[in-house]
């Protein structure tokens, strides 16, 4: 008995369009299949992933327990998970963290549309969740558990984003329109540790402030970027979209680069060829990232001490009414549900 045999409970969206859709409720508890894991989640962080889910699903559909990220404990081994083996899996009782993205083993092979729990698989914003045993990984030992449950795809998208599409070298300029999310905030921290300088911008002056804090060298207010003097940029990591990325673009200097990842303001830009050619400026989208990748941040996690900002840890019943709250994007970091049982850490930013 794991203790999911009663049943758990679970943030599932169904039932009414958009974040209305949003309910706690009983569900059945997973079963491990062959090469799997049973998970006892003890933290779960909120994603931009899970609310634009939300906002996509009419209501019409089938209930969905949202959520990618999680750290817990190994609670259930389903067949051939080859538990205690080197590079086999964890082990009962193994505490770990979870890599959201499935079946993309490798960077170059880039699906057509990248899998994350919470999309066909149900999430992790429930007491128990079913996934293969490769996705299960050690936890940094620097980490809390807020913040282990914080880190998952953040940590992936802003690796890969940095240093697979964005090819970031020590020294180079890079600018993080729009700090404050939880990829934002993980990049300017990798970026930084990689000995590059950062520029952010924020429409927030207390998020401007906090990134100055944490090493950003310069931090300007959303509205004047198009007119602010800036060093010239190597490379744009842009999470915002149309608001941000026809400045974006002005900023960088002959040849350089920027990579986009989001379209929080919108997803349409008018965009000069001429521009783009006569410059010879790289446009390079990207998304989530590989388990290969996922291997390479948490190591360099590790290696450098980086930590995920945590907005507030929210007990799971609450996760609705936290959901509605961070839509609107004042959240500072990452938000994070604790689940049933599990010993509140905190976690909250200072």
């Amino acid at each position: 008995m794991t203790g999911a045999d009663a049943g758990m409970l679970a943030l599932v969206h169904g039932g009414a369009p958009g974040l209305d859709g949003l309910r706690v409720a009983r569900m059945p508890a997973p079963e491990p299949a062959a090469g799997e894991v049973l998970l006892a989640v003890e933290y779960a962080g909120l994603n931009r992933h899970e609310l634009f889910t939300a906002e996509r699903r009419d209501g019409s559909e089938p209930d969905r327990i949202l959520g990618a990220d999680a750290v817990g404990r190994v609670v259930g081994l389903g067949a051939a998970a080859r538990p205690g083996r080197a590079g086999d899996g964890p082990a009962l009782g193994d505490r770990v963290l979870l890599d959201p993205t499935l079946n993309w083993p490798e960077r170059a092979r880039v699906p057509e549309h990248p899998d994350l729990l919470g999309g066909r698989a149900p999430g992790t914003f429930a007491e128990f969740v079913a996934v293969p045993a490769g996705n299960a990984h050690p936890v940094p030992a620097h980490l809390s558990g807020p913040e282990s449950g914080a880190l998952g795809l953040a940590a992936v998208t802003a690796y890969r984003a940095l240093f697979t599409v964005g090819e970031l070298a020590a020294g180079e300029h890079v600018l993080i329109p729009g700090i404050g999310s939880g990829v934002g905030l993980l990049a300017l921290d990798l970026a930084l540790a990689v000995g590059a300088r950062v520029t952010v911008t924020s429409r927030s002056a207390e998020k401007r402030a906090f990134a100055l804090g944490r090493g950003a060298a310069a931090a300007v207010p959303s509205e004047e970027l198009g007119s602010a003097r800036l060093p010239p940029v190597d490379l744009v990591v842009d999470t915002v979209g149309a608001a941000s990325v026809p400045a974006a673009l002005g900023t960088l200097r002959p040849g350089g680069r920027i990579v986009t990842l989001g379209a929080t303001t919108g997803a349409e830009i008018r965009l000069s060829l001429r521009e783009l050619f006569f410059r010879q400026l790289s446009l390079r989208g990207t998304s989530v990232g590989s388990a290969e990748e996922f291997r390479d941040a948490l190591a360099f996690v590790r290696e450098h001490g980086i930590r995920p900002v945590v907005d507030a840890v929210h007990p799971l019943e609450e996760a609705p009414a936290a959901m509605r709250a961070s839509a609107d994007g004042r959240t500072l970091g990452k938000t994070v549900f604790r689940m049933p049982g599990t010993l509140d850490e905190g976690g909250e930013r200072p």
